[in-house]
């Protein structure tokens, strides 16, 4: 394995389709000079899924898929049959894709089998494609645990908040997200009455910070609105997730 992320993207470019089959643990490579961890698996057409841990932030990218400059809404499901919605942005590299929440992400990953991930029907450009996951995720816990993710979260399990924050008849509208070179900042709330309760930081070295507390109370106790054509009772006790950096958040349910 190459010895970062950048190292290890590839410039193929591959339409939709299924990679092939992975036995054992994921490839893993580590520098403690640099304070890096790698976590890999490479696929016969080209496609590579890459977690890695440098000095403290966390980084997942998929590459190989189709060329693209928009942000990806992502429809995932596990062979378990576990679903999840998911980011991914597009980075530098031609079809190289960076998650917005790497540690959440990473998770679903483990277990291996087939990873399937489908753009939503309302994304700009159709893109689809199924991994076959390694076996084992060993190695891609210790990545996990280098840069202090839990391996479990309970609110991997709840379903994803079809609500917004956007009163009936206005629209958020947030400036173009930039990915931050730090660990994403993301904070998660549960839905209660339509209002954001319960709201923590997913990442434990986060949750002590001032960021993370103001973010809380920024974000906390918030009023939410049922998403068109959704029923507002399927929200009460679903997860809602925040993602900042310095300058922009990313309110995921929407």
């Amino acid at each position: 394995m190459k010895t970062a992320i950048a190292a290890a993207v590839c410039a193929v470019l591959c339409s939709a389709g299924q990679a092939a089959a992975q036995d054992s643990d994921w490839d893993f490579f580590e520098d403690p000079a640099r304070e890096l961890t790698q976590a890999a698996v490479q696929y016969a057409g080209g496609q590579t899924i890459a977690a890695q841990c440098l000095q403290g932030g966390l980084t997942l990218v998929i590459t190989g898929l189709p060329e693209g400059t928009e942000m990806l809404r992502m429809s995932a499901t596990r062979a378990d049959g576990r679903s999840a919605d998911q980011i991914w942005l597009p980075l530098a590299e031609a079809g190289t894709y960076r998650s917005t929440s790497p540690g959440r992400e990473a998770r679903f990953m483990r277990g291996g089998g087939a990873y399937d991930i489908r753009t939503t029907e309302s994304a700009p450009a159709s893109v689809s494609a199924t991994f076959d996951l390694p076996s084992l995720s060993a190695n891609l816990d210790r990545v996990l645990t280098a840069c202090g993710w839990a391996l479990e979260d309970d609110r991997d399990l709840l379903p994803e908040a079809t609500v917004t924050i956007d009163p009936p008849g206005r629209r958020y509208q947030a400036p173009p997200y930039r990915p931050p070179p730090v660990p994403e900042r993301e904070v998660s709330c549960i839905v209660r009455n339509m209002q954001l309760r319960d709201c923590r930081a997913d990442h434990p070295p986060y949750a002590n910070t001032g960021r993370a507390r103001s973010l809380i109370r920024f974000i906390g106790g918030s009023l939410v609105y049922a998403l068109p054509g959704t029923d507002p009772a399927a929200a009460e006790g679903s997860v809602y997730r925040v993602i900042a950096n310095n300058q922009v958040l990313i309110m995921v349910n929407r």
